[in-house]
């Protein structure tokens, strides 16, 4: 029997494997981004000059939605 740890994304909310997810840290606060969306902020960086920090602090203080039927 093998374990494996999931991890929700915080760019998208979805749960992830842990081996599909890293840990990115600034001012303090820390987020899970799987793999996918890595690549999307770093590409989203590079064309908009945008500073990834700031992204990662406003991911650390979002939580998702719940939708109740």
């Amino acid at each position: 029997m093998c374990l494996v740890l999931a991890v929700t994304c915080g760019f998208r909310f979805e749960v992830r494997p842990g081996d599909e997810v890293v840990e990115l840290e600034a001012d303090h606060r820390t987020v899970h981004v799987c793999l996918d969306c890595l690549v999307l902020l770093t590409v989203h960086r590079r064309i908009h000059h945008m500073k990834v920090e700031e992204v990662i602090v406003e991911m650390a203080e979002r939580r998702p939605l719940v939708a109740f039927a």
